[in-house]
């Protein structure tokens, strides 16, 4: 009996669906168990972690830093186990706001920005191999067209990249713009991406002070450079969020991070919203401290 009790234990502890939360208010990442949902690990020593990603079993961590005075190259992103054990770090960006990876290369965005909008470099995304610590690419970001790149998202298809004025770009393997587009009536400014397995688009960000999730159906964008208004595309799955930012999908289901709660001055949150049709977030878990930004899911 108590072989099967440690055996059961021990399958559970496996099959526990683990997500990880960059939590800038108070320089940690939280991880939780989806299951429970509960808070069951935090890993401190981090500066202010904006980004967040899981590829290969492995966790990245964007440290955007954002200090104005910070020494350039300003920031960091650091891989660990999914147990928080540091493996390496990753140098060369400048003000980091996305970190995105699939198992064979590491994807960050060198925003270049700090935390008062002021720009100190040049904006570039750089790329990773499985080892070293400096970048096999460095590709120079057309800011001075779509704004300054924040989040990342590897697609079949290749890279989706949300700017700091909303535009989303879908780039290819050189880093060119295959589509660009935006949805100035709907969201603006974008926070978070995620794919479903259908290959549909969900961004979190707001509207107006309106924290919202829209999903954007496969293909809906066309073949462009030039940045295309989408809005007649764009179905608004939630509203009222308070700041919504980091998004993944998990199975019939899209999860989601807030940065605050609905008062503004409140600790973020856990969100789950179900695919279906008139579904609604509901609100899982107070997170820690306000400011949690990126949200990531385990294999």
């Amino acid at each position: 009996m108590r072989i099967f009790s440690l055996l059961a234990l021990a399958l559970g502890l496996a099959l526990a669906q683990r997500a990880y939360v960059g939590n800038a208010g108070d320089s940690t990442v939280v991880v939780l168990d989806l299951e429970g949902p509960k808070v069951v690990d935090r890993w401190p020593g981090f500066q202010q972690p904006w980004s967040v990603a899981y590829a290969g079993g492995k966790v990245y961590v964007a440290e955007y830093v954002g200090r104005p005075d910070a020494p350039a190259p300003a920031g960091r992103v650091a891989e660990l186990t999914p147990d928080g054990k540091a493996l390496r770090v990753l140098l060369g960006a400048h003000y980091p706001m996305g970190v995105a990876a699939d198992g064979e290369r590491v994807y960050v965005a060198s925003s270049a920005v700090d935390w008062s909008g002021q720009v100190r470099g040049e904006p570039a995304l750089l790329v990773y191999g499985k080892e070293g610590s400096e970048p096999l690419a460095r590709f120079p970001f057309p800011a001075s067209r779509y704004g300054y790149p924040q989040t990342l998202l590897p697609a079949p298809e290749g890279l989706f990249v949300a700017t700091t004025w909303g535009v989303v770009l879908l780039l290819d393997q050189e880093m060119h713009p295959k589509a660009a587009f935006a949805l100035p009536e709907t969201l603006n400014p974008i926070r978070g991406l995620a794919l479903d397995a259908k290959g549909n688009l969900y961004l979190s960000g707001s509207k107006d002070g309106d924290g919202r999730v829209v999903r954007l159906a496969k293909g809906a964008w066309g073949p462009s450079p030039e940045v295309q208004a989408l809005d007649r595309f764009a179905q608004v799955l939630a509203k009222g969020l308070p700041d919504p930012w980091g998004l993944a999908v998990v199975g019939e289901a899209l999860y989601l991070v807030t940065s605050t709660d609905a008062s503004g001055q409140g600790p973020g949150g856990l969100y789950r919203l179900p695919l279906g049709e008139e579904a609604r977030p509901e609100r899982l878990l107070d997170l820690p401290s306000r400011y949690t930004l990126g949200l990531a899911v385990g294999e």
